[in-house]
């Protein structure tokens, strides 16, 4: 089976993994330095020390490269680069910094922009939320989720290409708030375009 390496996995439900098929071709290992969550690997994402290199067919990663400091991102992309196979690819959620400066001079930094289902609770998220974190989780003392960067596109792109990764695309999702980064290690024959059905076609470095 095909190894899907869910890294800062959190409380996270398997219902916002891929629609893969977890029963006869995937298996998710879930990977978190909080063992509260329970995961099935309890490592930091910079080094993912306990995951051999070239296991995983693919790295899901939704919103927490975010929580490291700067300086330690490129360490982590170039973890995320050595725990995939040769036709392996990693997709990245995270916060996008130029949309929420958009926002923050269009509202304010504290104006509710929408209303968020977290781990069974709803809550209303501000630019400062998404800037610096969940402050409903940092107040209850989770310091794990509190933000320490920021990415833009041009940013994020550069750091996965100096990281190794072969082929990089990332898009701004609709709500203008976050940005969805796909890379793989090699362009040819990745899996990506085998579970997509895309052709192995990559979009323009970001302006």
């Amino acid at each position: 089976m095909k190894t899907l390496l869910h890294v800062g996995c959190g409380r996270q439900s398997t219902e916002i993994l891929p629609p893969f098929d977890f029963e006869n071709e995937w298996r998710e290992v879930r990977v978190d330095i909080d063992p509260s969550v329970e995961p099935d690997v309890i490592d930091d994402i910079a080094t993912l020390s306990k995951i051999p290199d070239g296991s995983a067919a693919m790295v899901f990663s939704k919103h927490n490269i975010e929580h490291l400091e700067s300086h330690v991102v490129p360490q982590c992309l170039a973890s995320f680069y050595r725990v995939l196979g040769d036709r392996g690819f990693a997709t990245i959620r995270t916060p996008d910094l130029e949309g929420i400066c958009r926002r923050v001079i269009e509202h304010g930094p504290e104006k509710p922009l929408y209303r968020a289902k977290v781990y069974d609770e709803e809550h209303d998220v501000m630019a400062l939320d998404m800037l610096f974190g969940a402050s409903w989780e940092i107040a209850k003392g989770n310091r794990f989720m509190a933000h320490r960067t920021a990415f833009t596109k041009r940013t994020l792109f550069r750091k996965l290409r100096e990281a190794g990764f072969e082929g990089v695309e990332i898009r701004t999702v609709p709500n203008g708030l976050e940005l969805f980064a796909m890379a793989m290690k090699k362009v040819e024959n990745n899996l990506f375009w085998e579970v997509t059905g895309r052709v192995q076609s990559m979009a323009d470095v970001p302006e």
